[in-house]
C-alpha cells in the first residue's frame, strides 16, 4: 500500500511538473521586455529610462499588454522585444491610470512566429492559497519566473483592488503575467512590491483587464465613467464607497451618500464601480443616504484615456491642464482647485531656476490661461513673458504651503506635446 501511494504522489508530482513546463514554455513565448525612453516627461514620469514587462495579447493586432508606468504617462519611445528577437518600436493605444494599465501597439508583422497570445482568466472569483508565478525581468534577469501563493484580493487605497503574493515582483516584473499554475492562465498584470517588506508583492486582476481590452479591439471607449467625486476610505470596516466630496454642482450624489450596487450589481470598492460602469454612459446606483437605500438615474461622460492628453513645451518647460493624472480628482482638488496650468517638468533653459515641477500658472501677462492650446497661441509671438505662478511646498510640520511668485521669462521653441 505504501509503495501504491508513493507511486501515486511520484505520478502527481511529475505530471505537474510537465504541466508547469509547458505553462512556463508557453510564457515564454507570449512575453516581452519592454524598453521605455521618455523624451518630455508629465509629472509621473522621469527622464530616465527604464525597462519593464508586458506579454502579447492580441497577435492580429499587435497588442501587448503592460503597466502605464512601465509604458509611461507622457508621449514616450517604447521598444518591445520577443525571447531571443530584435527590438521592435511600439505605439502606446490606451493608457488607464486608475489601473496602471497600458496597451501598446506594434506591426504584427514583426512578431515572431513561434509567439503565442496568453490567454486571460476573466472571472473575478480568486481564491486565497492559489498557486501562481509572475512571469518577467527581475532585475535585468530576463524571462524569470517567481513562484507563489495568492495571499489576498484587496483594495488598496493609493492604486486598486489588487491580488497580494508572496511571488516577488521586482523592478523589471511590473507589466508582465502572473499566472495560474494549475489552469496557465493569467489571473494578474504584475505592479509593484513594497521592498522593504518582503512577500508584499500586487497584481492587477485579469477580469478588469478583460472588459478594457473586449471594449478595445471592438473601438469602443473602454475608461470608466468620471462621477465627479472623491470617496472616503474605511480599511477597517471594508468601507471605501462613501462620497467625501462632490466636485460639480449639478451631481445627484451627495457627500456621506455610500454606493452599494450599480446597475443591479453589488461592489464593494471604487475599482469595482469603474469595472461594471466602463463601455456605458447612463447607468443605475443604489445608494444609501441617511440610512435610507435609494435609487439614482445618473448619465455621465467617460474619464477618456491619457493619451488625450495634450502639453505645451516653451523655454524647455513642460506644461499641462493636469496636476496629476494618476489620482487627479483628488489632485486637482487639492493642488490645482481652479483648474489652472502646472508646470510638469523642465530642463535647463531660461525658466531654470525660477519655475519649478508642481508649480501652478495663475497669470501670463496679467492673463489667464485654462488649456494649453490657448496658451501656445498667445506665446507664438512672444520674446518675453512675465508669469505669475503658485508654488506648493512642506513646511517643518510636513503641511502644504502655497507661496505665489512672479518672474519674466524669456520665450524660446514653442510647440505642442501630442501622442502619436
Amino acid at each position: 500500500m505504501k509503495k501504491i501511494i508513493l507511486f501515486i504522489l511520484a505520478l502527481t508530482s511529475n505530471v505537474f511538473s510537465n504541466e508547469l513546463e509547458r505553462i512556463l514554455d508557453q510564457a515564454n513565448k507570449y512575453t516581452v521586455k519592454i524598453y521605455n525612453s521618455t523624451d518630455t516627461p508629465f509629472l509621473e514620469d522621469s527622464y530616465t529610462p527604464s525597462a519593464g514587462s508586458g506579454f502579447l495579447i492580441d497577435k492580429a493586432n499587435g497588442i501587448i499588454i503592460t503597466n502605464a508606468h512601465v509604458a509611461s504617462y507622457s508621449p514616450a519611445l517604447n521598444r518591445v522585444n520577443f525571447k531571443y528577437s530584435n527590438p521592435v518600436q511600439s505605439k502606446q493605444a490606451y493608457i488607464d491610470p486608475e489601473l496602471d494599465l497600458a496597451f501598446l501597439r506594434i506591426d504584427p508583422k514583426s512578431i515572431p512566429n513561434n509567439a503565442v497570445e496568453a490567454k486571460l482568466h476573466c472571472k473575478n472569483n480568486y481564491n486565497q492559497g492559489q498557486e501562481v508565478v509572475a512571469f518577467g525581468h527581475p532585475a535585468g534577469k530576463d524571462f524569470t519566473i517567481t513562484r507563489g501563493i495568492i495571499s489576498a484580493v484587496r483594495f488598496e487605497s493609493d492604486f486598486f483592488e489588487s491580488i497580494q503574493t508572496d511571488a516577488a515582483i521586482n523592478r523589471g516584473n511590473s507589466g508582465g503575467a502572473l499566472i495560474d499554475v494549475k489552469t496557465g492562465l493569467v489571473v494578474g498584470i504584475n505592479s509593484f512590491g513594497i521592498q522593504e517588506n518582503e512577500g508584499l508583492n500586487f497584481a492587477l486582476p485579469s477580469y478588469t483587464v478583460c472588459k478594457v481590452i473586449d471594449l478595445f479591439k471592438n473601438k469602443k471607449d473602454p475608461s470608466p465613467l468620471n462621477f465627479n467625486v472623491i470617496f472616503a476610505n474605511n480599511k477597517e470596516q471594508g468601507n471605501f464607497l462613501k462620497v467625501s466630496e462632490v466636485l460639480t454642482n449639478d451631481n445627484q450624489l451627495k457627500v456621506g451618500d455610500e454606493i452599494i450596487q450599480i446597475d443591479g450589481i453589488k461592489i464593494e470598492n471604487p475599482t469595482q464601480l469603474s469595472h461594471e460602469s466602463r463601455g456605458k454612459t447612463n447607468v443605475n446606483l443604489k445608494i444609501i443616504r441617511d440610512n435610507k437605500e435609494q435609487e439614482l438615474k445618473l448619465t455621465l461622460k467617460s474619464k477618456g484615456s491619457i493619451t488625450d492628453r495634450v502639453g505645451l513645451i516653451f523655454s524647455n518647460v513642460i506644461i499641462s491642464d493636469k496636476a496629476s493624472s494618476t489620482r487627479l480628482a483628488i489632485n486637482q482638488r487639492m493642488a490645482n482647485p481652479k483648474g489652472n496650468l502646472v508646470v510638469q517638468n523642465l530642463r535647463s533653459g531660461p525658466a531654470s531656476g525660477k519655475l519649478r515641477k508642481f508649480d501652478v500658472i495663475m497669470y501670463v501677462d496679467g492673463k489667464e490661461f485654462k488649456n494649453v492650446q490657448s496658451l501656445h497661441d498667445y506665446l507664438k509671438d512672444k520674446k518675453e513673458i512675465e508669469i505669475f505662478f503658485r508654488r506648493p511646498a512642506l513646511n517643518e510640520q510636513e503641511k502644504v504651503n502655497y507661496t505665489d511668485f512672479h518672474d519674466k521669462i524669456e520665450v524660446r521653441d514653442v510647440k505642442m506635446l501630442k501622442f502619436e
